[in-house]
């Protein structure tokens, strides 16, 4: 399926459709399956915490299904984890958690826009409003030279850092909204940094163990775990189905693979408020 705007319509089928009998609305999704041609997926449909029904389609709920940008769920709720555990404040700069990297006095990284980063907050960060600019689609130079064209794969940060940071903000810090995948590899960073471990560690002990995500992989060691669906994306061009892309290292710092049980435990924990607290959640 295509992951943006098949993702974005079934949101939007939802809304308009939860209202209806059970009945017509799983009538309704296996049509909008049909036409999206979607080769894949388990769902479960609730509606005022309750389960309505589940569908799927060579799936179930052990299935193994990479999550995307579902993923940043997942961050998010680590960074509040440590806003309430004490060890960062939505409001720091983000520059403090090993950004504004010196080697004997000498900026190894150079910011185009020095103040713009220095008012950049995690804040910021979470709500896609930090104005810099997406490393996936904004920076054609960073996937020639370490992307799918490269000869680098895996780029560590100071090589992220050097390609971000000779752009131009899109806008002031905070005045803007612009949808960026840099913002969540910092925000990776961020709890490497604050964690003192890889991100991949550091989520386990924050999120996957708490909740007993058991058979959570993390893209970054795998892309390939045991039970992953076989599923395709639908090429808006062709409209044809096409073989996944794989994912790149970098691409993969903050990415999972998991179940639906675990997905739907995972949720059912944040809305319990047994994740964290409901003053964090709200």
């Amino acid at each position: 399926m295509n992951y943006g705007n098949t993702f974005e319509s079934f949101s939007e089928f939802i809304k308009n459709n939860i209202n209806e009998s059970t009945d017509k609305a799983i009538s309704a999704f296996e049509k909008f399956a049909e036409d999206n041609k979607v080769s894949t997926f388990f769902c479960y449909v609730y509606k005022d915490g309750k389960q309505l029904f589940e569908l799927s389609k060579n799936a179930n709920e052990t299935s193994v299904f990479g999550l995307g940008s579902v993923s940043k769920s997942i961050d998010k709720i680590a960074i509040l984890k440590l806003v309430e555990m004490g060890k960062i404040k939505m409001s720091d700069p983000i520059l403090q958690f090993g950004f504004e990297m010196q080697e004997d006095g000498i900026n190894l990284v150079n910011y185009l826009d020095w103040d713009g980063w220095g008012a950049i907050t995690i804040d910021h960060l979470m709500k896609h409003k930090s104005g810099i600019p997406d490393i996936i689609n904004d920076i054609p130079d960073f996937n020639f030279h370490y992307g799918v064209h490269g000869k680098v794969k895996d780029p560590d940060k100071l090589m992220v850092l050097r390609a971000v940071s000779k752009y131009p903000l899109k806008f002031k810090p905070g005045t803007g909204d612009n949808y960026s995948n840099t913002n969540f590899w910092l925000i990776g960073k961020i709890i490497e940094h604050v964690m003192g471990m890889s991100y991949g560690e550091a989520i386990k002990e924050l999120i996957l163990k708490p909740v007993g995500m058991l058979n959570t992989y993390w893209a970054y060691d795998s892309t390939n775990p045991p039970g992953l669906v076989e599923s395709f994306v639908l090429d808006q061009k062709t409209n044809d189905l096409i073989q996944k892309f794989p994912i790149k290292a970098c691409d993969a710092l903050a990415i999972y693979y998991s179940m639906p049980m675990y997905m739907k435990k995972f949720s059912l924990n944040f809305l319990q408020n047994t994740i964290m607290s409901e003053k964090s959640r709200i």
